[in-house]
């Protein structure tokens, strides 16, 4: 029985080859690992010494990663009161990986995005030679390294990079990323704000937990597993799967960010507590994780992911431009209809990065109600390089999810279809200084009451990446 990439799967419920698909797919894809500390080892290969490093690839496949069904099985054990699983490890190849280990050309994945490279893509980025030094050159390889603290990551991490040099690879570079958590204990990024709460889910159980938590009726999360798995092609048994996946280093200017925040509040005329409204303008969420498309206050409680945005047609509320609206419009986007428009999303996977320690965590800072306030009692606390989001997230296809969503979204200023002009995302929208200003709500959910005109961006620098593709184990310990 052919595994169906069309459907959702209920893993705990799986057929003879779904169960065979689960053992020889990589964690993390369907289901993020859920560790809070990670450490991504880039590497490149000697082409030279291609055989030693297949061989340390086979070492690590074999040794120190689980399958996609252990992973669940011991997130299943540890949510009824087991113990916790051990440190997570996935192994990534790029283009340039699957050459330097003279990987046939009939079993190296065939996406075109995949094979040119991130380097290649137009997405607006920065020049690659403002990158930062380690993905300028040729990365051949990525290893996920991820546990519940700096010390259960340390020695797989030691134990990995050994093998990877014993074999003549060269360490690139080793970028650790740390969760950080609101007072709730809610994952939040760098500006403060709840994140990844919006998620495709290709695993019934996941589905069903997230309607009995908030409810279905105004959005379902459900999706296919092709939504990120392809048939590997290193692979002849027809139950082995991958996935591509993307590393994006997005550093913050947290100091601007907030200051614009300000300025914003201040233009909008908001007073008191009420400020907090021009970032929820600018996110989609309150900090809180509130929608601002179903409030102009921060409610607390489990920020919601049941709504849409067909009550405001008119961004009067959540205005178009708003990052979670613009990078998905649940259905309003006005190009292509509602199940064509959720194609384009994808499996997200990221962790906020601090290469330098912040000096206060956003939970701990003071709440202002002043731009002095906030310049006297906030801003000298605040990052503007340096921190910010490893942005990870696994696809099927390149350009038509992640490039789709950044190009014809997020730096597409007439997206989503509305009439107003100049939008780009006010978070991650490209290219830096274009200048552009956005519509924002004179006045919440008045659409009457006109908007005015505001720029909001330049907060986001993507420092460097590249395009991956996670193989099977069966590929990985038969290299």
């Amino acid at each position: 029985m052919a595994v169906n990439l069309d459907k959702a799967l209920s893993w705990m419920n799986a057929n003879e080859s779904e169960e065979v698909m689960l053992r020889r797919l990589q964690g993390n894809i369907l289901k993020g690992h859920g560790r809070h500390h990670t450490v991504n080892v880039f590497f490149r290969i000697d082409a030279g010494r291609r055989a030693e490093m297949r061989a340390a690839l086979r070492s690590i496949a074999r040794d120190h990663m689980i399958s996609a069904l252990d992973q669940l099985d011991e997130a299943r054990q540890f949510h009824a009161g087991g113990p916790p699983g051990g440190a997570f490890v996935a192994t990534m190849l790029s283009a340039t990986g699957y050459a330097a280990l003279d990987v046939a050309a009939g079993r190296v994945p065939a996406d075109p995005s995949f094979r040119k490279g991130m380097k290649a893509a137009q997405l607006g980025d920065p020049p690659v030679e403002s990158w930062d030094a380690a993905f300028r050159g040729q990365v051949d390889g990525m290893i996920l390294i991820g546990g519940r603290s700096p010390e259960e990551v340390a020695p797989k991490r030691v134990a990995i990079v050994a093998l990877l040099r014993g074999a003549g690879g060269s360490i690139l570079a080793e970028q650790k990323g740390k969760a950080i958590f609101d007072e709730r204990g809610e994952g939040i990024e760098h500006f403060g704000y709840v994140d990844g709460r919006s998620q495709p889910l290709p695993l019934l159980e996941d589905l069903a937990r997230e309607g009995h938590e908030g409810g279905l009726d105004e959005w379902n999360p459900h999706a296919p597993l092709g939504v990120a798995l392809v048939p590997d092609p290193g692979t002849d048994d027809g139950v082995s799967f991958g996935s591509y996946f993307i590393f994006r280093k997005l550093d913050q200017d947290v100091l601007g960010f907030k200051r614009r925040e300000q300025k914003l509040a201040t233009a909008l005329g908001l007073t008191g507590g009420a400020r907090e409204l021009a970032g929820a303008y600018a996110v989609g969420r309150f900090e809180d994780g509130t929608p601002v498309t179903l409030s102009g206050t921060a409610r607390g409680g489990t920020p919601p992911n049941n709504f849409n945005y067909d009550q405001d047609r008119a961004g009067a509320r959540c205005p178009f431009h708003a990052h979670i609206r613009k990078t998905n419009p649940r259905g309003t986007g006005g190009f292509e209809e509602p199940g064509d428009e959720r194609k384009h999303l994808m499996l997200r996977r990221g962790i906020p990065y601090e290469d330098v320690p912040r000096k206060v965590e956003p939970k701990d800072l003071p709440d202002v109600e002043s731009e002095g306030d906030f310049e006297a009692q906030v801003a000298p606390k605040l990052p503007s390089r340096d921190v910010g989001l490893l942005f990870m997230a696994y696809n099927r296809d390149l350009a038509d999810q992640f490039e789709f969503t950044q190009v014809n979204w997020a730096n597409n200023p007439d997206f989503p279809r509305n009439g107003l002009p100049e939008m780009l995302d006010a978070l991650i929208g490209q290219p830096a200084g274009s200048g552009l200003k956005q519509s924002w709500p004179r006045r919440y959910g008045d659409h009457a009451a006109g908007t005015i005109q505001f720029s909001f961006a330049d907060f986001v620098t993507m420092r460097g990446g590249e395009y991956f593709f996670a193989p099977s184990l069966t590929f990985l310990r038969h290299l």
